[in-house]
């Protein structure tokens, strides 16, 4: 993930500190039911993206050390799922591609078995083997550089190459089945980093928490005298937050787009980085996705399987804004 991934949604912060509820801020501290509570909140950078997290807890330190744990929940995925560090089990995988298969994390099998099944229930909509291409269209280049369009044949010899039923699992030994494959866990590992990290937050001493992981977001608890969490979701025509926030309570929520992200040609030809993985190609509708689910690798997988193409499942909850 790069650091301005899926920047098409917003929680109203004030002064980094306070959520806006519907109107109301989150004091600093308040009480409820004769509890005191008070709300904490830190920003960093983890697995290579601007992640905030908000707290509520009886005290500071009890909110601080939640966070600080959850943080060690990302940086410990992080060294297994990096696209971009040589150590990560998903560069060790991209390495031994149609040679031999590499034994990994039990985290690693999860995330990919997983994945596995998106691919089958999305009708291959949803694929991390689309990586090859996401580097032929530009998407591991600097942004401004100019990228040719792929040739038909490069095209052809992609396809080949892409497929998550290629990926072949046996306990902890997986296997890329072509050479030249890959994993783009970009539309799965922030998701699941986040269930992880709301998982670890929720033995903690604390009420409440919301975590926005550069646009993927999830929750638990109500943050302020039973009110949820409120998420507003950017107008891909205008880039201004919408006016009716998206109500969230012990769960997830993520957007897919095109309409940001984008590289171009010499032509000035501009492509968004969310490819159909049967052609290869990118889908070019510009508006957005939003999906909802109690798990946040579900909305973070679904919101990308729905905008390429796919019926998502009853249990997940879209919200679509048309582009211009």
């Amino acid at each position: 993930m790069s650091v301005d991934r899926k920047q098409f949604l917003q929680l109203a912060i004030t002064g980094g500190l306070g959520t806006l509820l519907g109107g109301s801020v989150i004091p600093d501290k308040w009480s409820e039911g004769g509890v005191s509570l008070t709300s904490v909140s830190r920003q960093s950078v983890v697995m290579g993206a601007m992640i905030s997290f908000q707290v509520v807890a009886e005290t500071e330190k009890a909110g601080y050390e939640a966070i600080r744990r959850a943080e060690q929940t990302f940086r410990s995925l992080e060294k297994k799922f990096s696209m971009y560090d040589e150590k990560s089990e998903m560069a060790m995988l991209a390495r031994k591609a149609g040679t031999k298969p590499v034994v990994v994390s039990d985290e690693s099998v999860e995330l990919l078995r997983f994945a596995k099944n998106v691919y089958q229930q999305s009708d291959n909509y949803f694929d991390v083997t689309v990586e090859p291409a996401m580097k032929r269209w530009g998407f591991r280049d600097n942004p401004g550089k100019v990228i040719s369009r792929p040739t038909d044949e490069e095209l052809r010899n992609l396809e080949c190459i892409i497929g998550s039923d290629k990926i072949i699992i046996e306990n902890n030994n997986i296997l890329l089945a072509e050479q030249g494959m890959a994993i783009d866990t970009g539309g799965i590992a922030g998701g699941y980093a986040l269930d992880k990290a709301i998982d670890t937050m929720k033995k903690c001493d604390i009420s409440a928490s919301f975590i926005n992981f550069s646009g993927d977001v999830h929750c638990f608890g109500k943050p302020f005298k039973g009110q949820k969490w409120p998420v507003y979701l950017v107008d891909p025509q205008t880039q201004q937050p919408i006016a009716d926030p998206v109500e969230l309570s012990n769960e997830a929520l993520s957007t897919s787009g095109a309409y940001q992200n984008r590289r171009h040609n010499s032509k000035e030809q501009s492509w968004g980085h969310l490819l159909l993985p049967n052609q290869a190609e990118p889908v070019e509708p510009v508006g957005s996705v939003s999906a909802v689910h109690s798990s946040a690798i579900y909305a973070d997988a679904w919101s990308t399987a729905s905008f390429v193409g796919a019926d998502v499942p009853s249990e997940v909850r879209t919200v679509l804004l048309p582009g211009s």
